[in-house]
């Protein structure tokens, strides 16, 4: 919505995050990610297009996160595993990557769907989506979870 002029990619769904993710709001912001994930399947099936493959986290905004946070990632990457979908992680700071990392949340969603800005996350994901076969999403997270 904030900015019109840009195009969507299909199979790329960016989402804000516009606050710390910690206990009193990680329960609502898993259950509103995952509704807003819905709402867009919705949208492309009815429109014919291609379901969401990759939730691009803006994570911007996101100045701290505890536990709960930490925990609600985990179980929302597990989610999203087992829908075939990926979970993308955008401009996370400094302190944010530290508890990811010293919760090993950041090893399961692996280092290398982490990145600087939206624009290089979103661009890495439309790569993906046109240059593998389809199910490409789906066969990457598999691949993954074998080598974990």
């Amino acid at each position: 919505d904030q900015y019109a002029e840009e195009q969507a990619v299909p199979g790329v769904l960016v989402l804000r995050i516009d606050a710390p993710i910690y206990f009193t709001n990680a329960s609502y912001l898993r259950e509103r990610i995952l509704r807003w994930i819905d709402e867009e399947e919705e949208r492309t099936k009815g429109e014919g297009e291609m379901g969401v493959q990759y939730v691009v986290l803006d994570m911007g905004a996101v100045g701290s996160i505890d536990t709960s946070g930490t925990s609600m990632l985990d179980e929302l990457k597990k989610t999203m595993e087992r829908r075939g979908m990926q979970i993308v992680l955008a401009n996370p700071g400094s302190e944010v990557m530290k508890k990811l990392d010293s919760s090993k949340v950041l090893e399961l969603i692996g280092h290398e769907w982490i990145f600087p800005t939206v624009g290089e996350a979103v661009s890495s994901c439309n790569y993906v989506l046109h240059s593998h076969k389809p199910g490409a999403v789906k066969d990457s997270v598999a691949a993954h979870e074998n080598m974990v």
